[in-house]
Formats: structure tokens, sequence, C-alpha cells
């Protein structure tokens, strides 16, 4: 086979790094260099006379009639376009593609080997999923609590606005909850810091599952604990704290039941976080200080 093409000739045989080939109007291969190969296991007898849609995966001749040939005649070139072809032995080899057609409807061919691209590509795609969950990772313990795997206080503080400008926007109720576990000193004094914190994880894990999806539950700081019940009046906040109070008694330390105190505030959205927080705390207060294991709303103080 000779080098002559189209009145030019062409330079050394293995001096381009790059497959190069040329196909008549009727996509007859006259012309390949020796990066077919050396590269892709094609005899080049063989191959110049054959169609280029031989060379071709289907789905690549699909998508060379549906974009890449009218690209050519309405652009007279088309830049790196990934394609697969077959090489000699039949292996499917990725290959990237620049292609320039003349007016007589000679089009010459530009090819890559894609194959270490794509393992690039795949890597850094495997990559970018790794650091994607690696920052999901992150972004949940910056929002939960470690022991109690509930949303933690920084997190509370950043979701709540919304919720109570809602309620003030559609004039609904909105309660809050302060809970705290009752004698939780003396459970770390008596059994340790270990039981300890295997009941505020016990506490966590219920009330995981205890809550509306609507509300927010959060470990407010040691044993105390804070619930935002948005769309609840005081009726379904009784209902709430007395299941929650049940819901506490089934944990037991020494076959003796845990119980908690509950202070508890309802707005209408007008008071900010900080302020509801407040009311609570001061229900919570004389929760406490009135024998514990019961519920009492500020508004009753």
């Amino acid at each position: 086979m000779t080098n002559k093409v189209i009145g030019f000739i062409s330079p050394e045989p293995d001096a381009f790094q790059s497959g190069a080939m040329v196909t008549d109007e009727n996509r007859r291969i006259i012309y390949a260099n020796t990066y077919f190969s050396y590269e892709l296991n094609w005899d080049l007898e063989t191959l110049v006379g054959k169609s280029s849609d031989d060379l071709f995966t289907y789905a690549s001749k699909i998508f060379f009639e549906s974009y890449l040939m009218p690209t050519l005649l309405h652009d007279k070139k088309c830049e790196e376009m990934q394609l697969t072809l077959y090489d000699g032995n039949g292996k499917r080899i990725p290959i990237l593609v620049s292609t320039k057609i003349d007016e007589k409807g000679h089009i010459y061919w530009v090819f890559f080997n894609a194959s270490k691209r794509d393992k690039l590509y795949e890597e850094l795609i495997n990559v970018r999923r790794e650091l994607e969950a690696q920052a999901k990772i992150l972004i949940s313990m910056a929002s939960t609590d470690e022991l109690t795997g509930l949303m933690n206080r920084r997190e509370i503080n950043l979701r709540a606005p919304e919720l109570i400008n809602q309620a003030k926007r559609y004039k609904n109720t909105i309660s809050l909850l302060m809970v705290d576990i009752d004698h939780f000193k003396k459970v770390n004094d008596s059994f340790g810091h270990v039981q300890g914190d295997k009941l505020l994880n016990e506490l966590g894990l219920r009330l995981q599952t205890f809550g509306r999806q609507t509300d927010l539950i959060a470990r407010f700081g040691g044993e105390e604990f804070i619930i935002l019940l948005p769309d609840t009046d005081k009726v379904g906040t009784k209902l709430f704290a007395a299941q929650l109070h049940e819901l506490m008694s089934e944990i037991k330390i020494n076959n003796t039941s845990v119980t908690i105190s509950i202070g508890v505030t309802i707005s209408d959205g007008s008071l900010n976080l900080d302020n509801l927080t407040k009311q609570a705390d001061s229900a919570l207060y004389m929760a406490k200080s009135t024998g514990r294991n019961r519920t009492v709303f500020y508004q009753d103080t």
C-alpha cells in the first residue's frame, strides 16, 4: 500500500501517535496510517477498501448518523466526539474522534485511544463519590448529636426559625417542649457514666421514631432535650407529653422506670426560639421543683 493520498505524500508512517483515516463520499476507507496496525491491530491491506461503518459499534453508528454526520454537513467539522470502534481482534475500543469533510465528501478522521481517558474519568468519578460520601458524613457530624443520633443544638437553632415563621405566616400554633431526665446525676453517680450514656442513647433511639416527620427533636445539652411540634395546640401537646412520659417509663435502670420532667410553651409564632426556650425552661423548672415526673405549661405557671 502506498502512502500517497489525494495528491499529497503523508509523513513517515509512525510519526503520529494518533490514528488518521480518510473515507470517500461512500464512506469507503481510502487511507489509514500505521496507528491502525500497531495500536488497533488492523491489517492495513485488509482495512483499506472497507466501509468505515465496519469499524464502529452499533451505538456509535447510530450516533454517527444522528449527530456527527449532520454536524459535519452543517459545520464542515466535528471535534472531540467519543465513539467506540472494534480493533482488528474484535475488541471494543473507546476513541476520541475529530472529523472534517471537504467539498468532495471526503471525511478526514483523527483518532485518539480514549481507554486511559475513560479509566481516568472513572477514577475521578469514584473520587467524587468518595468525597461526596465524606461530605455527607461531615455534614451529619456537624448537625447530629453523636451519642443520641438526634440533631444537635446547632442544627435545631438553624432549623427552628423556619418552623416558627411558618406558624406565624399561616396563623398556626407551635409548641416547644423542654425535656429533662429526672435524677440523671444520681444515675451517673450510682452506676457510672457508661450507664448514663447508655440511658441517653436509649432515649435518643426512641425519640427518633416517636415524633412526626415535621417535628424537630434535638439533644439540647447534657440530659436536656428540646422538641418543636408545629401546628399543635394545647390538647395535642398534652397528649404528646403523656405519650412521652409513657415512652420513658419503658426504660428501666436497676428495675426502676426512668422518669422525665417536661416544660412546655405554646406560641402563635410571635416569639423567637430564644424566648420560647426561656419560657419552656421556666416551666421545666416548675415541673422539677414540684415533684418531677410531670408536665407543666408555661401558660399555667
